[in-house]
């Protein structure tokens, strides 16, 4: 055995094994296990998963979710939501020749402090013009910012993520122009909450054993 191998072996050996969190929205779901030889080397490290994977629901597995680890208690790594986003081939599937694609990008603020990137699709039953494009963006971005003021960090998440948005951008759009799919494309966090912005490594309490 040459000594690069063993040296690689050697490194192996002292990684231990952490489990990783969803958030608790996801209700704290074991996503994975990670290697590391130290916790603090696992922290900002983003680990990517379908929402079927958490819901077991058929209907979910286009839809992919990063998660970055900022907390690592013990043998446990804990996560926080960084991005969502569909895959390219359900994209794909829903244009259909004789439709037009709309996509709205628009940054939102939470009344807790968190800042997102959104991404909207929508599809429409037939062919629009311009005028009829800008109308839906507009009615698009009034229903995000709309959530954005009522909801907080989490529950806009989860708002995103299981299609309640989209669903409500669709009945409100489709008075301006016929649709036949809204989707939230993607969603990209740019800052976090306070309380969930620090990443650390806390360290399991030492219990004393007290003498009788």
């Amino acid at each position: 055995m040459s000594s690069a191998h063993k040296s690689l072996i050697g490194k192996w050996a002292l990684k231990k094994w952490f489990t990783v969190h969803a958030p608790p929205v996801f209700k704290c779901v074991e996503v994975g296990e990670v290697p590391a030889d130290a916790p603090e080397k696992l922290l900002n490290r983003t680990i990517e998963v379908s929402l079927f994977e958490l819901t077991r629901d058929l209907s979910h597995i286009p839809i992919k979710l990063r998660f970055q680890i900022y907390r690592v208690e013990g043998e446990h790594a804990y996560t926080r939501f960084k991005l969502q986003e569909l895959t390219r081939d359900y994209v794909k599937s829903l244009v259909r020749r004789g439709s037009s694609k709309i996509v709205t990008i628009h940054d939102i603020a939470t009344p807790d402090g968190a800042k997102m990137r959104i991404q909207v699709l929508a599809i429409t039953a037939y062919r629009c013009n311009t005028s009829h494009k800008r109308a839906i963006r507009a009615i698009t971005r009034e229903r995000l910012d709309y959530y954005s003021n009522h909801l907080n960090f989490d529950n806009y998440i989860l708002a995103l993520v299981f299609g309640a948005i989209a669903q409500d951008v669709l009945i409100h759009a489709k008075k301006i122009y016929p649709l036949r799919k809204v989707e939230v494309l993607k969603v990209k966090v740019l800052d976090y909450p306070e309380h969930l912005k620090k990443a650390e490594v806390v360290e399991k309490p030492i219990v004393e054993t007290v003498q009788q």
